[in-house]
């Protein structure tokens, strides 16, 4: 299962465009922050790399 996680987020996410990723975006460019795009990757992989928890936004268990 594919997943979509921000290099300073702690949700894992079902699209890369989740509302919460891009206000969370705009938010950091408005402030002069640097914005990354969020990662593709297995949930698997994701848990392994830093704890992160569903959005509750964009995930849906299937």
């Amino acid at each position: 299962m594919q997943v979509y996680v921000t290099r300073r987020g702690d949700r894992y996410h079902s699209t890369p465009e989740c509302p919460r990723i891009l206000s969370a975006q705009r938010s950091a460019r408005s402030q002069g922050y640097e914005v990354h795009p969020p990662l593709p990757m297995s949930l698997a992989e994701a848990e392994a790399w830093k704890p992160v928890q569903p959005c509750p936004a964009c995930w849906t268990e299937a």
